[in-house]
């Protein structure tokens, strides 16, 4: 028995139509997938942007990236660090 079995069509519903729906459900999961995150923590901006500690304080103090705090911990614009890093 293959793994990936298709969902049998919906009654009055053509094949070709239920194919063409679960293509369309694959390709937005797919694309979902392979977006980067728009906010950043910062073990996120550590890894992605080689920032230590004291670089990302800095930049938040002196207003240079976005942020916002959640339950103690900061989230940056992912935006924000790409348009000042480049």
């Amino acid at each position: 028995m293959m793994k990936n079995q298709m969902n049998a069509p919906q009654s009055g519903e053509p094949l070709s139509i239920a194919l063409l729906h679960k293509i369309i459900d694959l390709l937005d999961n797919l694309s979902k997938k392979n977006s980067p995150p728009d906010l950043l923590d910062n073990a996120d901006l550590k890894q992605r942007y080689h920032l230590s500690d004291s670089s990302i304080y800095r930049l938040r103090q002196n207003e240079k990236i976005k942020y916002i705090k959640l339950g103690g911990r900061f989230y940056y614009s992912r935006q924000s660090i790409e348009d000042l890093l480049h």
